[in-house]
């Protein structure tokens, strides 16, 4: 099936694709299109049951939603990208660079873990079942409080009202389908596979992925290499500039 997307930039410009966090959709790229679509034809994808995409079939695993990705892009006719995702973006992005490889130039994983641990896997499914009972009206207050910092809660509210909004607007159904695979992921296998040119981007106050899970990642990736910005776990919300331009300079470097 093919997934929802938006294009922007040069046609004629390198492609960089960007997949987004569970809850979210493609309009989380908003605070860095500006800058990347000068340089990039950018490619914003709803994955599937967010934003303007529908769900897969109730089994998809995470190498269906890579296929999904690879294939919007091929009907489009894009064969050669960067691709960048955060959070879940990032999980399913690294599927995409193992069955997909021979169409992946560069990879950017932001804030994302490669393997659930049992607590965190508890989480998720306490966060399903709140959702499948009450709808997503009961996840914004927890899940902002992750996902940025204090500060930026203080002094950047109308972007935090943003993000409650996708947060809000996302099909219950497709939030249950996302956080089920990721309380039972386990991609550990799969960073030694990766043979694209990596940057793997942490968050110094990120607490649903620390820097010390960035770090193995990038430790496990062959010639990875790692950048720390000052935010929480949105870092492209929280620090936008600089997100923008550790992305586009590492894909400028390709």
């Amino acid at each position: 099936m093919s997934l929802n997307y938006h294009l922007e930039g040069a046609e004629d410009a390198p492609v960089l694709v960007l997949l987004h966090a569970i809850a979210t959709s493609s309009e989380l790229w908003r605070p860095q299109l500006g800058v990347l679509s000068r340089h990039f034809r950018v490619v914003r994808i709803d994955l599937p049951g967010h934003g303007q995409s529908a769900l897969l079939h109730p089994d998809a695993t995470y190498a269906d939603y890579a296929d999904a990705v690879a294939a919007t892009l091929a009907g489009a006719g894009i064969d050669r990208y960067v691709l960048a995702g955060l959070s879940f973006g990032a999980m399913v992005s690294m599927q995409v660079a193992v069955r997909h490889a021979v169409s992946v130039r560069g990879l950017v994983l932001a804030n994302c873990m490669a393997k659930t641990p049992p607590p965190v896997a508890q989480m998720w499914q306490n966060r399903i079942a709140a959702v499948a009972s009450n709808g997503m009206d009961g996840q914004t207050a927890p899940t902002l409080e992750r996902w940025f910092t204090p500060g930026f809660h203080a002094k950047a509210r109308l972007t935090v009202e943003w993000v409650r909004s996708m947060i809000l607007n996302t099909p219950p159904q497709g939030f249950i389908a996302a956080a089920g695979m990721i309380s039972t992921m386990d991609h550990s296998g799969l960073l030694p596979q990766i043979a694209c040119p990596t940057l793997v981007l942490a968050g110094a106050h990120d607490q649903a992925a620390p820097v010390t899970g960035l770090e193995a990642i990038a430790a496990q990736i062959p010639g990875a290499r790692l950048e720390t910005l000052d935010a929480a776990h949105l870092a492209n919300v929280e620090a936008p500039v600089a997100f923008a331009e550790a992305v586009g300079s590492f894909a400028h470097s390709l």
